[in-house]
């Protein structure tokens, strides 16, 4: 089975990660607009992280504001037994209030919050250390981001965490946070429509962790939707219009890869996380899960291993266009 290594950790990773956005059920920004993909079972949802481990995945990705906390505490009720193993990853900066479904405007990195942010967290997720802490914020100020990773080295040193890094597409930003010491991962959106091949070569570079969100497009990827497709108003692809042109060509584009996986027989899922698994060894795909047959399929990936060079050809040129 593919592993990887984790910069200033003893524990091997798998090349597969879990995330955990979707076990958080319902939440919204504070313009009402929906966080989530629909409701979610919280027994079901142990179910599958402990599907998760059996199968050999222990990476499991989460954040403060999932759910509003709920993610981070469905997570650490399932881990119980099982820590040792276990890599948490998480992320502060969020605003909000732990289960309120409303969330707040803006992001907040005072000393006095990321402490307290972080003491959350672990109480949440039942643990007295998290494996990689990262900065929840995309876009944040780079003079700031400086100041972040000051407290970031101290909790390292104070055995709170294990290493931080940064939720962000902006390799510039990242290879300023990279030069930190314990700095081990960056979490970045990368998929068949969408690439991001400079945060790749960074992560080569600083022996940096690329935990890779996205991987379906939020599920548009999946092959589920299609412009007869209703959704439901809890869902946060309820305001996606697949009618549009670019969604009715990804819905056609996606027929067509099925045919070309046919060769490995990986289905669509499997076929596409597999060509993430291709870019580089440095990458860690985090699918979401919400059920145990997902996470079976997810993890399927793992004994097929990376796809074949020609065929990540044949899909680049398949989806070239879009």
């Amino acid at each position: 089975m593919v592993k990887r290594k984790l910069k200033g950790s003893k524990k091997t990773l798998s090349a597969l990660g879990m995330g955990c956005f979707g076990l958080g059920g319902p939440f919204m920004r504070s313009d009402g607009s929906n966080l989530a993909y629909g409701k979610v079972n919280d027994k079901e949802s142990i179910d599958t992280i402990h599907k998760a481990i059996e199968l050999g995945i222990n990476l499991f990705d989460t954040a403060d504001i999932y759910g509003v906390g709920r993610s981070e505490k469905v997570l650490g009720t399932a881990l119980k037994g099982y820590r040792d193993d276990i890599v948490i990853a998480t992320k502060f900066g969020s605003v909000f209030e732990e289960g309120n479904p409303l969330t707040k405007d803006g992001k907040k990195t005072s000393p006095q919050y990321i402490h307290s942010a972080l003491e959350a967290s672990m109480r949440r997720l039942q643990t007295d250390f998290i494996d990689i802490y990262q900065l929840h914020s995309s876009q944040h100020d780079p003079d700031d981001s400086k100041k972040v990773q000051i407290i970031l080295e101290e909790l390292v040193e104070e055995g709170l965490i294990g290493g931080y890094g940064w939720s962000t597409d902006d390799p510039e930003r990242m290879e300023i946070f990279a030069k930190g010491k314990n700095c081990n991962s960056v979490q970045f959106a990368m998929n068949i429509t969408l690439h991001n091949f400079p945060m790749i070569q960074l992560c080569e570079k600083t022996n940096l962790i690329g935990l890779i969100r996205s991987p379906l497009a939020s599920g548009i990827l999946t092959g589920k939707y299609n412009e007869h497709t209703s959704i439901a108003n809890d869902h946060m692809l309820a305001g996606v219009d697949f009618s549009q042109e670019r969604y009715k060509k990804i819905t056609i584009k996606l027929q067509k890869l099925k045919e070309i996986l046919k060769e490995d027989d990986r289905t669509l899922i499997q076929g596409q996380l597999g060509y993430l698994l291709a870019a580089s060894e440095t990458i860690i795909p985090i699918p979401g899960a919400k059920t145990v047959e997902q996470i079976e399929e997810n993890a399927g990936t793992l004994e097929f291993g990376p796809l074949s060079l020609n065929m990540v050809n044949e899909i680049n040129e398949l989806f070239a266009d879009v």
